[in-house]
């Protein structure tokens, strides 16, 4: 129940009439390393995002596994990760920012060995904080830290996601 509460909320901010009024679209691409306590895996990372204002937004992101790490002869492998998440920015400098989010992650990641292998969902809350530099006034790098606290019992120790995005800002929406 709490999931899918958080989700409307989320889709009426995201898409009310005033969020509209003077926001700024963006995409994100680039690789994000993602470590649990079994492994250390690499993925390839998207985000979407719109700015409602200087301060506050949300972004959806998604990862695919790049590869797979073996660990005493179990290899683990991301499958993928979805997210939504709402961000806040506070401007340190002209064309520096400083980044916070929370948010809801679900994800899919896969071990196996001898033949045999076994899912596991990683369904959680969120949080994480991180730092944007825009180069031009469209162009710019991101590198941010992401803690997910998954409900799966597999995955007690959480899941640290590192981030380092390239930055695509189309302006204003009006």
């Amino acid at each position: 129940m709490r999931k899918t509460a958080f989700a409307a909320a989320l889709f009426c901010a995201a898409f009310s009439p005033a969020a509209f009024a003077e926001s700024e679209l963006y995409l994100n691409f680039g690789g994000s390393s993602v470590s649990t306590d079994d492994a250390n895996l690499t993925a390839i990372t998207a985000r979407g995002g719109i700015w409602f204002n200087d301060l506050i937004g949300t972004e959806f992101e998604t990862s695919f596994g790049a590869g797979a790490d073996d660990v005493d002869g179990v290899d683990f492998e991301l499958e993928n990760t979805f997210g939504g998440y709402v961000i806040a920015k506070y401007p340190v400098l002209p064309r520096v920012d400083v980044l916070g989010r929370l948010g809801y992650t679900t994800g899919e990641f896969q071990a196996a060995t001898n033949g045999v292998s076994t899912d596991a969902e990683a369904d959680g809350f969120a949080f994480g904080l991180g730092g944007e530099v825009m180069l031009t006034d469209q162009f710019g790098l991101r590198g941010d830290y992401t803690r997910i606290e998954p409900s799966d019992d597999g995955l007690d120790g959480g899941v640290n996601v590192f981030a380092v995005t390239g930055v695509f800002k189309f302006g204003t929406v009006r």
